[in-house]
């Protein structure tokens, strides 16, 4: 609970299979009184495979609730007392056919804070190995596709990409598997001129 706020109370308007829904009255810390309706739910995790030719796993899915099939890295719930790392390990074999010998944090994030009680967690994957996918039948539809890297960040800025957890899985594992960029031509020491030319006066080329 934030500082200096209490709830007042707490009612369970909705308990469905995969969340419930609900509704606190609280007393914030200037003393006014205020409303919040939310989910909760167990946390989620997205897990971006990343082969050693610099492509990342995504899989293809029809989403009900968006009415739209997105480009998502695979993921999922997490079961009952699962660690999310277990459960990143477990999405990526059943919907990519995925196994990973290194599975690796990269962030935690709020699905959506205003609104949901629920952490999606980020890892990256390496050590790839490939083999039969464990989709459910809910799961039917999904396609695998490999695309570069730098490809997946375009297509981050582009709108190809839409879903959170993924954009965030890109974008900062391309943040952290970056090389240094190389100097500005600028930054490098001048050429020595050649043998015999004659050196001009300063912003001008040797002749």
């Amino acid at each position: 609970m934030i500082e200096g706020w209490t709830t007042q109370s707490s009612t369970v308007v909705h308990r469905g299979r995969r969340m419930t829904v609900r509704r606190d009255e609280v007393r914030r810390a200037d003393g006014s009184p205020g409303t919040y309706e939310y989910t909760e739910a167990v946390d989620g995790v997205r897990v971006l495979a990343l082969d050693g030719r610099g492509r990342v796993a995504l899989v293809a899915e029809d989403v009900y609730v968006c009415g739209l099939r997105l480009l998502l890295c695979p993921g999922g719930g997490c079961d009952p007392a699962e660690d999310p790392a277990a459960a990143a390990r477990r999405e990526l074999l059943e919907e990519a056919g995925i196994r990973a010998a290194r599975i690796e944090p990269l962030t935690a994030m709020w699905r959506m804070p205003a609104g949901a009680r629920t952490r999606e967690h980020l890892y990256l994957a390496t050590g790839l190995t490939v083999g039969e996918h464990r989709r459910e039948a809910s799961e039917a539809d999904m396609e695998l596709h490999w695309v570069p890297l730098a490809e997946a960040v375009a297509m981050c800025a582009d709108g190809r990409i839409t879903e959170a957890g993924t954009l965030a899985a890109v974008l900062l594992t391309a943040q952290r598997t970056a090389r240094p960029l190389p100097h500005r031509a600028t930054d490098r020491a001048p050429a020595s001129p050649a043998p015999g030319a004659t050196v001009g006066e300063p912003g001008t080329e040797p002749r």
